[in-house]
């Protein structure tokens, strides 16, 4: 195979509004592209007219060096195949004899079905995870299930260029990831050229390194990710302010709705705007600022590294984060800031991090505020099993205890301490 497609000048209306306008794009074989945009951009039409369903106003699709519309159909079917949107199913054939149509660009007159069709069928169906279902009537699928019986068709047309408008959109987030996960291995293993309008941002960049993105039928950007992905092409094509940042766990870009919009959702709750420092990061940290979050409080974090989990989760809602240099301990100055910050909130709250040396003097710092009056909320389990400080950890935790600092089991102590139920509550509580 040696796909070549090049769209040149492609142009489109309804009824007199512009729905693409001046679209230019090449791809050689073997790429996989998502194509993203709101509703209304032109994705669904960019695809149509690349098959050849609809007949643009103006430009070329060009398959091969060959204008498309100098194609048979056939020639076509055997180039292209197409997962629509619309996956609905008007004649009573059983999900086989629909898989089975995808044989037929490769047929001569009435020639029957011969061994090797009957495999890529069988094959196809296993692949999409329908073959139990072969013989259902295809009328009485469930809407994702509809949606694999057609991708299963355009797999047996063997097709060097899939065009695929929404594949995930009647699938639960098993069968997404299953489905995409096909289409990764057509794409690496047969070297299947992919064209995908996707409309989850982050679902195309786990499974996609190529993205267009349309704004209003033009293409806005073209590119990795890094290129396509940003807050203003988001904000120009989405009209949402987004974040954009690596996942911590597997590293790819990740898009979320930012604080301007967030913000508004949080207004007028319990909280009042009253903050809260949470020390350290990490797994342990990120529940307890959630929880206070959602809740309404204002939030300060820190001593951590840029890379930590609690501080992505800071930028992201934009509320103040203490830095520390990654594998760095805690030097003179971030520990006065340190300091500083907790002696002007309503509350400290030390979630069940681990203590080593390089950053016990967190634990000393909130010691000192506690001393001098900071309310300090001491949560969950400070075991030995958190303690790599040869004690002291320990030491210190039962310096804050005699302080005034209160323990505490879970997050809903620590949200009824800042309701207002104070200390005199949870020790009346633990008698």
């Amino acid at each position: 195979m040696s796909l070549n497609l090049k769209v040149l000048g492609l142009t489109l209306e309804y009824d007199a509004v512009p729905i693409l306008d001046g679209i230019d794009f090449e791809l050689q074989k073997g790429e996989m592209v998502a194509l993203l945009g709101p509703n209304g951009a032109g994705k669904s039409s960019l695809l149509r007219c690349i098959s050849g369903i609809i007949e643009p106003k103006g430009g070329s699709v060009f398959l091969n060096g060959r204008e498309a519309g100098s194609l048979t159909s056939g020639e076509i079917a055997r180039q292209m195949a197409v997962v629509p949107q619309d996956t609905g199913v008007d004649f009573d054939f059983t999900v086989e004899e629909i898989v089975q149509m995808g044989r037929f660009p490769y047929r001569k007159g009435l020639r029957k079905n011969e061994k090797s069709d009957e495999e890529i069928v069988r094959n196809a169906l296993e692949t999409t995870g329908i073959l139990p279902l072969r013989h259902r009537s295809a009328a009485t699928l469930s809407g994702g299930e509809r949606q694999r019986m057609v991708f299963a068709r355009a797999l047996c047309q063997e097709p060097e260029l899939l065009l695929l408008d929404e594949p995930t959109a009647n699938l639960d987030i098993g069968y997404q990831w299953e489905l995409l996960e096909v289409v990764l291995r057509l794409n690496r293993e047969k070297g299947v050229t992919i064209i995908a309008a996707i409309h989850d941002l982050n679902l195309a960049a786990l499974f996609f390194q190529r993205f267009i993105l349309l704004s209003q039928g033009k293409i806005l950007a073209v590119g990795r990710g890094e290129e396509v992905l940003t807050k203003s092409n988001i904000l120009t094509s989405y009209g949402v302010p987004a974040q954009v940042f690596r996942h911590p766990l597997h590293g790819r870009l990740q898009v979320s709705v930012s604080k301007e919009k967030m913000s508004t959702e949080n207004a007028g709750k319990e909280g009042k705007n009253e903050r809260v420092h949470i020390i350290g990061g990490g797994s342990e940290a990120l529940p307890v600022l959630e929880a206070l979050w959602e809740k309404g409080y204002s939030l300060s974090l820190g001593p951590v590294s840029n890379e930590d989990s609690g501080s992505h989760f800071a930028r992201f809602l934009g509320f103040p984060v203490i830095e520390n240099p990654p594998f760095s301990g805690i030097n003179a100055e971030v520990y006065e800031e340190h300091l500083k910050v907790m002696k002007e909130v309503k509350c400290v709250v030390l979630p069940p991090i681990p203590f080593g040396e390089g950053n016990i003097r967190n634990l000393e710092a909130m010691v000192e505020a506690v001393a001098q009056g900071v309310p300090g909320i001491v949560l969950g389990d400070h075991g030995e099993d958190k303690d790599f400080t040869g004690g002291k950890a320990a030491a210190l935790l039962e310096q804050m205890k005699e302080k005034g600092a209160l323990f505490v089991n879970d997050i809903e102590d620590v949200l009824l301490y800042m309701k207002g139920c104070g200390n005199e509550y949870f020790m009346k509580r633990n008698k």
